[in-house]
């Protein structure tokens, strides 16, 4: 906020539970009464448990279903006016690699994510002929303050092997993304999931096999 600020941008932060209706409402009212429009909207916020689904609560489950992707419809719902009076709107949706691909422990989260995408497709549809477009933004796996932890020198390594690129991302690269998303060279894109993972999703191959020879 501090360099939006310094580059001669003006900027404001709200505290609010995303997974609360009325709070997200009261969030946007604030936003529009300072600034007067909403040109873009990125969800982002998200939790995550890492748990066997049959160890899960009740309140852990649904915390991560209401953060994750309650929250991304409770603040798209709130906007959506607003955007459609402008008749111009970008909604860019967090969701991961994890909607395509499972892993155990993350049986909320995939569901979440999951979800996500089919989210963004379908309010993409809805609010296209408004001027507003949705897509969503799939990280794969990317060092951040709160990963570095699960990155041991083993986990890093497992996870290089697999990643066509080689290497993990960065929380940059992911922001450049939504930055495309959001600007005018995506006027044309929607209903679309960008995935930012190094092609991790696409890859099938067996690391450290070599494949060769002919299929008869």
């Amino acid at each position: 906020m501090n360099a939006i600020v310094e580059a001669g941008g003006s900027a404001s932060a709200w505290v609010a539970d995303v997974g609360q209706s009325s709070a997200v409402q009261a969030i946007v009212d604030q936003l529009l009464q300072q600034y007067g429009r909403i040109d873009v909207l990125v969800n982002n916020a998200g939790v995550v448990y890492q748990k066997l689904m049959e160890q899960l609560t009740d309140e852990e489950w649904l915390q991560v279903l209401n953060t994750n992707l309650n929250g991304m419809f409770y603040a798209a719902r709130a906007v959506i006016p607003v955007m459609r009076a402008q008749r111009h709107g970008r909604i860019i949706n967090l969701s991961s690699v994890l909607s395509t691909v499972a892993r155990p422990l993350n049986g909320p989260y995939a569901t979440s994510k999951g979800g996500i995408n089919a989210f963004t497709r379908a309010l993409a549809l809805e609010v296209a002929r408004d001027g507003i477009t949705v897509n969503a933004v799939a990280p794969g796996h990317i060092l951040t303050p709160l990963t570095v932890p699960m990155f041991t020198p083993a986990v890093t390594q497992a996870f290089e092997d697999r990643i066509p690129l080689g290497y993990l991302g960065k929380p940059e690269w992911i922001a450049d993304a939504v930055a495309f998303l959001a600007s005018s060279h995506a006027r044309y894109i929607t209903g679309q999931i960008l995935y930012v993972d190094g092609g991790f999703n696409i890859n099938g191959d067996l690391p450290h096999l070599e494949f060769g020879g002919q299929v008869e």
